[in-house]
């Protein structure tokens, strides 16, 4: 026999301590892996998980008053939109959706309206500051939810409704 011919031989032990190396890898990878994605989570989010208070809670609360950025929720008031000619700088009061408290957030933004801003149904979210000089809050951002197309079915029954009783 030649030094050429001998092999190694097969040795289980050995086979086993190397997929236990793989297995091993594996498993520490898998756990950065989702430590990683865990923390990027952790990191996107906060932001956007900001808790909105409604006109009543916020007109009540004088600790959210303080220059602080916070996101305000409501109802436009009817006939308290304005804009000045020749201005992107709009002018308008929101009250709470179901109007219990009667507290009404005298509020102003600069830039375009999203659509849905004039729809009765919608709810309106205010991303600002309060600022006590001009007792106005000061959007920077406005955010539209968008009415439940059930409200709409709900309204138009609501008017066919009323047409019949005149009519009849």
């Amino acid at each position: 026999m030649t030094t050429g011919d001998l092999q190694p031989a097969f040795n289980p032990a050995e086979e086993e301590i190397s997929n236990q190396g793989h297995r091993l890898r594996f498993i520490i990878l898998a756990v950065v892996a989702a430590a990683v994605v865990g923390f990027m989570v952790y990191v996107a989010f906060p932001g956007n998980t900001q808790y909105f208070l409604t006109v009543g809670e916020f007109v009540a609360g004088e600790e959210y008053q303080d220059g602080q950025t916070v996101r305000v929720s409501g109802k436009l008031v009817e006939e308290s939109f304005d804009r000045p000619d020749d201005s992107t700088v709009s002018y308008f009061q929101l009250a709470d959706k179901d109007g219990a408290t009667g507290h009404q957030l005298h509020a102003s933004y600069v830039g375009v309206m999203p659509d849905l801003f004039f729809n009765p149904h919608s709810e309106i979210i205010l991303e600002g500051r309060w600022y006590t000089p001009e007792q106005v809050f000061e959007a920077d951002n406005i955010l539209v939810k968008c009415p439940s197309k059930y409200q709409a079915l709900e309204e138009q029954q609501r008017q066919q409704e009323e047409l019949g009783a005149t009519s009849g």
